[in-house]
């Protein structure tokens, strides 16, 4: 199978060099503006798997060309081209995965979740499958809780966490992710499924502390808006499921330079006028911090991401968290890159390695709840993101 990666970034570089070792890839086709970056990833790829493309996502035709080419599409881009890039996709007969979604629309202007699932009925007519929130959270955090349901006799909470005790050299704070996406997400009122009904919070106006295992350790987390809040109460509703939620720990001085960000309206991504320039004050304050390819070897720490069910189990009531932990410093020291890109990049590889093997048959639109856990739990642990589950004491 040849692969078109779109996007080569701190993400798009783990998503190539994993895919890449798969025997059924043929070949990974690394596509970006950028023609250095292309090169350097390039020059990480076993022999003879990269080819490089300078490519800009805005050019349709270009765009549908490659994927014609390639016949599966891996996204690496900014959320915001989820639906023109799924959209060559179906125009070129190409197959499709991406980490994350955008939206909602009318707050973000951008498409959301359920603009990606209405496209179901058009992948299956062509025969085709788009895997889509397919990273570590979303992603990896959905196909654990999607487990532990399995193992449940009754479910009544799903929450996904998402804990960094990481440190940056030379910075006060950072985002191990698009710092433009981080943002976004933690100034939206967070979607959240509560007393078995679809809700929303106010912004920053939830936290909860929570013990991760070693050596992540207790950390202060924010509910903030993540697309496992809709996926799971949508997909792992029928155990009776009442209450579903996303948090991520955020540093201190972090959350108090959002809220600030809020009241100056610097999150908004919609152009404003400034002496005659035009600009998007959310892209400007993005681009205020590292980009995350810049952090690798400057990070220390580590980060966990895990999905908490809560229910029974053989009639008892019972807490458990499956979660996977990677260290910032052991990812640099191995990899070169940063812990929050290898977890990501390398879960959306797992499973395009699966679809490489044939061993993803569903066709349509498939969030990774609709994934068998199992073999993806398998093969994240075959590609060195290894998994742990650990039972909670019952309140």
């Amino acid at each position: 199978m040849k692969v078109l990666q779109l996007g080569v970034g701190a993400v798009g570089e783990v998503n190539a060099r994993v895919a890449a070792q798969e025997p059924h890839v043929s070949t990974v086709v690394l596509a970006d503006i950028d023609e250095a970056r292309v090169r350097a990833v390039a020059a990480k790829l076993p022999p003879g798997k990269a080819q490089c493309l300078v490519l800009d996502a805005s050019d349709r035709a270009a765009l549908v060309d490659a994927a014609k080419d390639a016949g599966f599409v891996l996204n690496a881009l900014a959320t915001a081209w989820d639906i023109p890039v799924m959209e060559a996709c179906l125009e070129a007969g190409a197959n499709y995965l991406d980490m994350g979604t955008g939206g909602p629309r009318e707050i973000t202007g951008t498409a959301d979740l359920d603009e990606q699932l209405a496209l179901d009925g058009e992948f299956k007519r062509r025969g085709l499958t788009a895997m889509v929130s397919f990273g570590i959270d979303p992603g990896a955090s959905d196909v654990f809780a999607h487990a532990l349901y399995d193992e449940f006799d009754a479910v009544t909470a799903l929450t996904v966490l998402d804990g960094d005790n990481g440190t940056a050299d030379g910075y006060e704070f950072v985002c191990s992710f698009s710092p433009e996406t981080m943002i976004e997400e933690c100034l939206l009122p967070p979607y959240v499924f509560r007393d078995g009904r679809e809700s929303r919070n106010e912004a920053l106006s939830v936290s909860r502390e929570f013990e991760f295992p070693a050596p992540v350790g207790r950390l202060r987390l924010w509910n903030v808006d993540h697309e496992e809040a809709q996926l799971m109460p949508q997909f792992l509703g029928g155990k009776g499921l009442r209450d579903a939620a996303f948090f991520i720990a955020l540093d201190d001085r972090f959350v108090e330079a959002l809220r600030v960000f809020r009241y100056l309206g610097l999150n908004q991504r919609a152009p404003v006028e400034f002496r005659g320039a035009r600009f998007s004050p959310l892209q400007f304050v993005a681009s205020r911090l590292p980009q995350p390819a810049e952090l690798a070897g400057k990070i220390h720490g580590a980060v966990c991401v895990g999905a908490l069910c809560e229910g029974t189990l053989a009639r008892r009531p019972a807490r458990r968290f499956m979660y996977q932990t990677t260290s910032h410093d052991e990812a640099w020291e191995r990899l070169g890159v940063q812990g929050t890109a290898w977890q990501t990049g390398a879960s959306a590889a797992c499973a395009v390695r699966l679809f490489a093997r044939g061993e993803v048959a569903r066709r349509g639109v498939v969030p990774p709840e609709l994934l068998d856990p199992a073999p993806f739990i398998a093969e994240m642990r075959a590609v060195g993101l290894e998994v742990g589950v650990v039972d909670l004491p019952v309140a």
